[in-house]
């Protein structure tokens, strides 16, 4: 984008000690979620690692520096990174799918801290927005993993208190013929959370 180098942290392993309900993986360090996307220190560009690897042409390239002057003169953090790389995504007309990824990472850099709930509740309106569109565009290739997607759009609408909507999303999982048994398992159980009104966002 402007020709400064930009440095990637690559984790080649890690332990997982299981998920949370809404699919963050329980690893073994701290900063697994952080390292996946990055951005230039200069024009503040953000996005995964082969998205630096990618030749933009002359009018992606103008779309995307329009949208970064908004953030010439901010302090980027990890979550602010994640913000930005699904801001760059959406300009391009890239996968609702994909959008809905980086900021699901951004809400997993700030699970527990309290002082941030709001805005992972915004991040996570988001993810559920774009995954809903990414189910109407067709994106997913098997009834199997839009019966997980459905689950994660009741845990996005539970964790955000919008209780209705997450038990009709649940039943839409569990009522999937195709789902994997551990999504119906898990949507059971945060159905009824649901039920109680419980928008616990730490699990």
């Amino acid at each position: 984008m402007d020709g400064t180098t930009v440095e990637f942290c690559v984790t080649m392993g890690s332990a997982a000690f299981g998920n949370y309900a809404d699919f963050q993986r329980q690893e073994d360090s701290d900063d697994h979620y952080k390292e996946e996307i990055n951005s230039c220190s200069k024009c503040h560009f953000s996005g995964y690692l082969f998205d630096f690897e990618i030749e933009y042409n002359e009018d992606e390239k103008n779309n995307i520096k329009k949208l970064l002057k908004r953030y010439h003169d901010v302090k980027v953090d990890e979550v602010l990174e994640c913000q930005i790389a699904a801001e760059i995504k959406q300009r391009l007309k890239q996968n609702a799918d994909h959008i809905a990824n980086c900021y699901l990472i951004g809400t997993y850099i700030i699970k527990g801290n309290v002082k941030k709930d709001k805005y992972r509740k915004e991040l996570q309106n988001k993810v559920r927005y774009y995954l809903i569109k990414a189910i109407k565009n067709k994106e997913y290739t098997n009834q199997t993993e839009i019966a997980s997607i459905n689950y994660l759009i009741g845990e996005m609408y539970r964790r955000t208190g919008h209780f209705r909507k997450a038990k009709s999303y649940y039943d839409i999982a569990i009522n999937n013929p195709e789902k994997s048994p551990w999504v119906e398992e898990m949507a059971v159980i945060q159905k009824e959370l649901a039920m109680k009104r419980n928008d616990n966002n730490r699990i």
